[in-house]
């Protein structure tokens, strides 16, 4: 690589790096789980791009067999996802993806591309060659694709609501009247006199006369009685 090269590329570099501590990229994101298996997300790319080369002649390294399910997609997903560690969900963190790919940010490492621990020939060199040779229309697809695809995946960061809580309250005023107090019953004191009507009253006299006739009194003798 010539000095004229080396200078481009740190200065691309630069401004990477420059264009991410603007939009404030620089500070680490945290991992999102990941639940979509890289081969099923390449087939969804494939569907709706199916001109993308699928590049999946490699052989394994084991029995001598193509490894069909290795194509130039998943590793692409792969090398984004699980060796960068980069967010799935932002085509923007796809885009710097494509930098690394183009030579414009970070260098691939062969012994860390997807597939060499079971492939016979890396596809590193082979992948960045078929990367560079797409349109800018493709490549902002794939970006679009992989970006729309991962975001509708993501787990939802709220619950939803309770059944309790998703119930309206009853509205309070912001000022309540203050409730009335009652105040105890005043009594009035008894007047003078009024002992006199808790007194029992005398029986009423009979009207009719008296009878004359003397009381007999006891004499302490037996008598028959006759019935």
């Amino acid at each position: 690589m010539s000095a004229q090269q080396t200078l481009i590329q740190h200065s691309n570099r630069a401004l990477i790096c420059a264009s991410l501590a603007v939009c404030g990229w620089m500070v680490a994101q945290p991992a999102i789980a990941q639940r979509i298996n890289p081969k099923i997300a390449a087939d969804a790319v494939y569907s709706q791009l199916p001109e993308l080369p699928k590049e999946n002649q490699y052989q394994r390294k084991k029995g001598n067999k193509p490894a069909t399910n290795s194509t130039l997609v998943s590793r692409f997903i792969q090398y984004h996802t699980l060796v960068k560690g980069r967010s799935p969900q932002y085509r923007f963190d796809w885009k710097i993806t494509l930098a690394d790919y183009l030579g414009l940010y970070e260098n691939l490492r062969e012994e860390q591309y997807p597939g060499h621990a079971f492939l016979k020939e890396s596809a590193m060199e082979g992948d960045r060659k078929l990367i560079r040779q797409l349109t800018r229309k493709q490549r902002l697809a794939l970006t679009q694709i992989l970006s729309d695809l991962y975001a509708s995946q993501a787990p939802q960061q709220q619950a939803a609501p309770s059944a309790e809580k998703s119930q309206p309250e009853s509205a309070k005023p912001a000022n309540p009247e203050p409730e009335p107090i009652t105040r105890p019953k005043i009594i009035p004191l008894p007047s003078s006199g009024s002992a006199d009507l808790l007194r029992p009253q005398a029986p009423p006299k009979s009207s009719s006369p008296q009878s004359t006739t003397p009381a007999r009194k006891p004499t302490g003798e037996a008598q028959k009685l006759s019935f």
